[in-house]
């Protein structure tokens, strides 16, 4: 069983692979290096895709602080017999730097740097139309440090609590305005996932 430097076991997260051959390959790969294989993007520690994608185990893992590999860096660590060095195979995806205008690898370094704590300290209130189901905007949420409340009267501070809404949303949106509540859509709580970055000038 190989470790991390941390003592945390490599916990690899595989997405977008099709082929049910090369999957199993890969899985097999992983589990003679010493590694464990999961669906679960809070549990991961890597995730190993050819792209960027949103999605609820993408997200969570991504606000986890886990690294975002292409499969190069398994190639690399199935030569090298042990899992190899993550920095040089983080994920190049161009179609995410124009997105976000930025590159992945300073996103994947931001989230390491402080994992689980994108939107800590933040009551974080979902009106009951956003797109973005509850349970997955709620997960998203909890990787990323924040707490989830239901309903702008359960806001205790105004300065560190977040309204995200839709059109639907519009009275509740009003009064969480009222009370001095940033609002937002979530579209914008999706912005800040992927970038990493809080951005409460938006």
């Amino acid at each position: 069983m190989e470790t991390r430097p941390n003592g945390e076991r490599y916990t690899i997260l595989l997405m977008d692979i099709g082929d049910e051959n090369k999957r199993a390959w890969l899985t097999e790969v992983i589990r003679k290096l010493g590694g464990d294989v999961t669906s679960d993007g809070n549990m991961s520690t890597h995730i190993v895709t050819g792209k960027v994608r949103k999605t609820l185990s993408f997200c969570t893992a991504l606000c986890s602080g886990a690294w975002i590999v292409s499969p190069t860096w398994l190639k690399e660590s199935f030569r090298e017999g042990r899992f190899a060095n993550e920095a040089s195979h983080i994920l190049h995806d161009e179609d995410y730097q124009m997105k976000y205008e930025t590159d992945l690898k300073s996103t994947v370094l931001r989230a390491k740097a402080r994992p689980n704590s994108l939107l800590k300290g933040y009551d974080i209130c979902i009106g009951p139309h956003v797109q973005l189901p509850f349970t997955a905007s709620s997960a998203i949420i909890k990787s990323a440090g924040g707490n989830v409340i239901r309903g702008v009267e359960k806001v205790k501070e105004a300065s560190k609590a977040i309204y995200i809404g839709c059109e639907e949303d519009t009275m509740e949106a009003l009064s969480a305005v009222k009370k001095g509540v940033r609002t937002f859509s979530s579209d914008w709580l999706m912005n800040c996932v992927m970038k990493q970055q809080l951005e409460l000038e938006a």
